[in-house]
């Protein structure tokens, strides 16, 4: 059931990640392509995450704001203000960084695995795909996974 709830919640975050990133068509989803989408909508799918494998601990509710806040952030930029190009590598160990107040709350070797995950997996990733749905959407389920 947990490995059926990563992917659902995953597949959602991908969905989110893209949607940021997609241009306007003039039709009835152009109000979730908007770069909010990713900005908000994968940080709340990776608390969904959260809450659904190791359920909502109310007097935590401040390490939630926190690693949303910093999930949102990571996820505006691609450092290419800093490197002179987008760095996905940086923007995935950034994203995977977002998720370290979650160590008082989850195993930290989980958010380790994560961070390697996201560096690698967004960078080798973005590497390697040239379409630019299937790069974004790729980005989005492994800031999850």
């Amino acid at each position: 059931m947990r490995i059926l709830i990563i992917l659902i919640l995953s597949i959602i975050s991908g969905a989110c990640y893209r949607l940021g990133g997609a241009a306007k068509k003039g039709n009835s989803l152009d109000f979730a392509r908007n770069t909010k989408t990713r900005d908000a909508g994968c940080p709340l799918v990776l608390l969904a995450v959260v809450w659904a494998l190791w359920g909502f601990q109310g007097h935590n509710w401040w390490v939630y704001v926190i690693t949303f806040g910093l999930s949102w952030s990571t996820l505006t930029t691609y450092w290419d203000f800093v490197y002179g190009y987008d760095n996905y590598y940086v923007h995935g160990l950034m994203c995977g960084l977002a998720a370290l107040p979650l160590c008082l709350i989850i195993p930290p070797w989980i958010i380790v695995l994560r961070i390697a995950i996201c560096t690698f997996g967004m960078g080798i990733w973005s590497e390697r795909v040239n379409d630019d749905v299937i790069e974004e959407v790729g980005r989005g389920v492994l800031f999850i996974l």
